[in-house]
């Protein structure tokens, strides 16, 4: 059966994070149903133009009979982070650095869906961010401003991908721990309620898997029982059953029977003892994005304040 060597390494690969595969695309593409966030830094440049307001008009006469005056050239670094799930987005930008303009970038929150051809982003004044590229590699496209606004944007921006965390992983894993909750309250059940001696044992084999895997053990690998002795009231009698191994070699699982009730559980050479509790579910661990997910300039602007990276603690269990 399962020994512990064995959970510990099985548990590290399940819990390992994903985000290489986001990124495994030669395109950059995301897959459609991706789940997790993408930070990037890159730049912008372009112009924008501002409303003038009463005062202005009148120390400083606008030219235009929109009153839209005061254009710039703007440009500078930024870094975005993009929050998928499936075709929906939602992020922020963080302008830095370079030369920004009054009317520049600064920062904001975006909000949208990803298309055929990229990503739809809005601000809250109703600015589309409008990407041609929009994954793992970079994001690119054009800022346009909705007619109407006192702030008309023509902004060009190009970023590359810098950290990429997938956490589908982790909807998953919940998923599958719900699932085996389910199965071991059924199992309980089972075990308690009506039903055959070898029903019972058939149920107390897989609910005590739970204790030596948190997995447990695919039933399928586990043989019908066979009976040793002669079922009698108040006497000990016997079922066993072969299991095959994953490394494919064969082990024995006995179940000692006292009045159609399971008594103990015997694996292979161990002692008879008692269904054991289910071994907790791992928790998973995400892997540490230095900085860029952070709503704020980091790890751009460098600070001495910054904290240190904290090690990971060596008798942790998962």
């Amino acid at each position: 059966m399962f020994r512990a060597a064995a959970l510990t390494a099985l548990a590290a690969a399940v819990l390992m994070p994903f985000a290489t595969l986001a990124a495994d695309r030669e395109d950059g593409g995301l897959a459609p149903d991706f789940e997790g966030q993408v930070a990037y830094f890159g730049n912008y440049t372009g112009k924008t133009s501002v409303t003038a307001d009463l005062r202005r008009r009148e120390q400083t006469p606008c030219p235009y009979p929109d009153q839209r005056c005061y254009q710039q050239v703007v440009g500078g670094g930024v870094k975005v982070v993009l929050s998928f799930d499936g075709e929906h987005v939602t992020g922020f930008y963080y302008s830095v650095g370079g030369f920004e303009g009054p009317n520049g970038l600064r920062e904001g929150t975006l909000i949208g869906r990803r298309t055929s051809v990229g990503c739809e982003l809005y601000e809250a004044d109703g600015t589309m961010w409008q990407a041609t590229t929009c994954g793992s590699k970079g994001f690119q496209g054009q800022i346009v401003s909705v007619r109407g606004i006192p702030k008309q944007s023509e902004v060009t921006f190009s970023t590359v991908g810098m950290f990429v965390r997938d956490t589908g992983w982790i909807t998953r894993l919940g998923e599958e721990e719900a699932r085996r909750d389910r199965r071991i309250n059924w199992l309980t059940q089972r075990l308690d309620g009506a039903g055959t001696p070898e029903s019972r044992f058939r149920a107390a084999i897989e609910l005590d898997s739970f204790s030596r895997h948190f997995r447990g053990i695919d039933m399928g690998r586990v043989s019908e029982p066979t009976q040793s002795g002669k079922p009698r009231k108040n006497r000990e009698w016997y079922l066993d059953s072969s299991y095959t191994r994953p490394d494919g070699s064969t082990g024995n699982v006995r179940g000692v029977i006292f009045n159609d009730r399971i008594r103990c559980i015997q694996w292979d050479d161990e002692g008879c003892g008692p269904i054991h509790p289910p071994a907790d579910f791992p928790k998973p661990r995400l892997d540490d994005d230095g900085g860029w997910l952070s709503r704020s300039p980091a790890p751009i602007v460098p600070s001495d304040t910054r904290p240190a990276p904290k090690p990971r603690g060596t008798g942790e269990r998962y």
